[in-house]
């Protein structure tokens, strides 16, 4: 069990005052990070076995967004491990109250082959909370055949690039985010988003942004590349 505290800046905020959701992303996986180094799995330690862990599903489910200047806590474990997959939970408090839970599913990649692989690492030590998950469930599997209405076009620039090369995870939240109305997003709140991350991307790639409209307060987004889906990511909005 790993806990980091946060206080909120102007610059992880929409203009009404709530968290990004791209910014949450974010910190989860930054606390995530964090931990996993003070345990031995850090990308210090995974590089030199050629290896790194890739995000492959995330749900999190919302009651209510942290606001800026606001200072929350961050509480992540892992709840199993197979060899090459694990599943790492967490719970966003608030004045100790749990206020955002969240789910995900990290995979071991192979950084040569840029493939799934077993990790080279010793997990001896490590300490699992097999009881203990956060959300309803844990992240599914999204449905891609869907017919997608193109919302725009977006060409991978420099600065969503990461340290691996390719286009980090939170950009592909971000760029759906970025496509909605912004009423939408600012005005309401997504109860729970489900994301599956899929391909990877690359500077210059070209991609469309869709989305299906599944009933009222449901919709799924895509980022497709020549007809190829990369991600997926599901909101149910709060009514």
């Amino acid at each position: 069990m790993f806990e980091k505290q946060w206080l909120l800046n102007f610059t992880q905020c929409y203009s009404n005052g709530r968290i990004a959701y791209h910014a949450l992303s974010n910190i989860l996986q930054v606390t995530a990070g964090e931990h996993a180094e003070q345990i031995g799995f850090g990308y210090r330690d995974m590089a030199k076995a050629g290896q790194s862990w890739v995000l492959s599903r995330m749900v999190i489910e919302t009651e209510r967004l942290p606001r800026h200047t606001e200072t929350i806590t961050v509480r992540t474990w892992i709840q199993y491990f197979t060899g090459s997959r694990t599943l790492r939970n967490f719970e966003i408090l608030l004045n100790n109250k749990v206020i955002v839970r969240a789910s995900s599913v990290w995979v071991v990649f192979n950084l040569l082959t840029r493939r799934a692989d077993l990790l080279a690492l010793n997990t001896d030590h490590m300490v699992y909370f097999p009881e203990r998950s956060a959300t309803r469930n844990e992240p599914k599997k999204i449905e891609r055949n869907l017919p997608f209405a193109s919302l725009e076009d977006y060409q991978i620039r420099l600065s969503d690039l990461d340290i691996a090369h390719h286009a980090n995870n939170v950009k592909y939240m971000e760029w759906c985010f970025n496509a909605m109305p912004a009423e939408e997003v600012l005005q309401t709140r997504a109860k729970r988003i489900e994301m599956n991350f899929l391909r990877e991307l690359h500077l210059g790639d070209q991609v469309k942004i869709g989305l299906h409209q599944d009933r009222q307060s449901e919709q799924t987004y895509c980022v497709q590349k020549q007809e190829q889906v990369h991600y997926l990511m599901q909101i149910d909005w709060a009514e």
